[in-house]
């Protein structure tokens, strides 16, 4: 009892936060976007129209750390930062320039049934400050040889433009940019998948709450994925506006902006909704990581999806923000990829 209410506070609170002190930051006027008038894409209601074209395999440009990693030190790891050219533009410069960071193993793996170039990339969630969880994924995969390479997506962390907070324009748009945010991540997060997979990297996913939903979509897409983990997924990118908490508000604010009709508003979402599809990945490929006290994502939504696409399921007894930014998930997660491949 005293679990569930201390994690129920503290989403409420940072929920909070994060509403007025992120996606309220300074008052910024909503993007308004008519992108349907130029990428008819996003009117098709068909998951293979709406992310279309399939990207190309991108173009990486490693350099130094374009910000800080943290104080950790990786003595299995090399640690280098990347770039690239997103399919998409937002009008936003800083955005559609792609960053990533590649935590790349430096240790030989000695195991007979890891590939020697496993690599799982890592999405976060909506308001993304740092890397803290991906250190963590790094520091117990790299040193069994196997890499980590971390996006950043749209409007997110390193991706923010000048003015904005991390996420805010995530959020902060009407329907069509938020349309569009939802495609530039999914066609950014191929992108990468593809360029890495023809360097030879066998891929596996992990996403962290908008994240998992980009790693889940991607998994509809993408072909020949290793594995997937979602952690804290909103399912149903439709239903979130009447069912989801309080950083939700944020998601309405734009949304109520000149709304289309509702049935063209099924339509529109259609391709966002992971339960009106079925991934490329066998179930026992996936699995759906519940946070039991969530405040920000209806859980009963990833319950209803594992027991649709017939995946694996864990239940934690957590709530979202300790789910998202504590380590025991995380460490959960590189514990099962360990035993997979070992």
């Amino acid at each position: 009892m005293f679990q569930k209410l201390w994690s129920t506070c503290l989403d409420e609170v940072v929920g909070f936060y994060l509403l007025h002190r992120f996606f309220y930051y300074q008052k910024q006027p909503l993007a308004v976007s008519s992108a349907r008038e130029t990428t008819p894409e996003l009117q098709s209601g068909e998951l293979d129209q709406f992310f279309s074209p399939k990207p190309d395999p991108a173009q990486l440009e490693y350099q130094s750390e374009l910000r800080p990693a943290s104080k950790t030190t990786f003595p299995s790891a090399e640690v280098k930062d990347f770039r690239f050219q997103s399919s998409v533009a937002s009008g936003f410069p800083e955005n559609d320039c792609v960053k990533g960071r590649h935590w790349k193993s430096t240790v030989q793996s000695t195991q007979n049934n890891i590939p020697e170039r496993l690599t799982v990339v890592a999405v976060d969630g909506i308001v993304q400050l740092g890397v803290r969880s991906f250190n963590r994924l790094a520091e117990r995969l790299t040193p069994h040889g196997i890499d980590v390479v971390m996006l950043d997506s749209p409007f997110n962390f390193r991706r923010t433009p000048p003015g904005y907070r991390p996420g805010q324009l995530i959020a902060g748009g009407n329907i069509d940019h938020q349309l569009m945010v939802a495609r530039q991540g999914v066609l950014d997060l191929w992108s990468l998948i593809l360029t890495l997979q023809s360097q030879g990297h066998r891929i596996g996913l992990m996403g962290i709450s908008h994240g998992a939903w980009l790693t889940l979509t991607a998994t509809l897409l993408v072909e020949n994925l290793e594995f997937a983990h979602a952690i804290t997924p909103p399912v149903d990118l439709l239903r979130i506006l009447d069912e989801g908490g309080t950083v939700v508000n944020a998601i309405r604010r734009g949304a109520s902006h000149d709304p289309p009709e509702e049935s063209q508003l099924e339509t529109l979402c259609k391709p966002l909704r992971l339960n009106q599809w079925q991934p490329l990945l066998s179930p026992d490929q996936i699995r759906l990581h519940i946070a039991d006290f969530d405040r920000f994502v209806p859980s009963l939504r990833i319950a209803e999806l594992a027991e649709q696409w017939g995946t694996r399921v864990s239940h934690h007894k957590l709530g979202h923000i300790e789910a998202t930014t504590g380590p025991k998930v995380v460490y959960l997660v590189a514990e099962e990829i360990l035993k997979r491949y070992q």
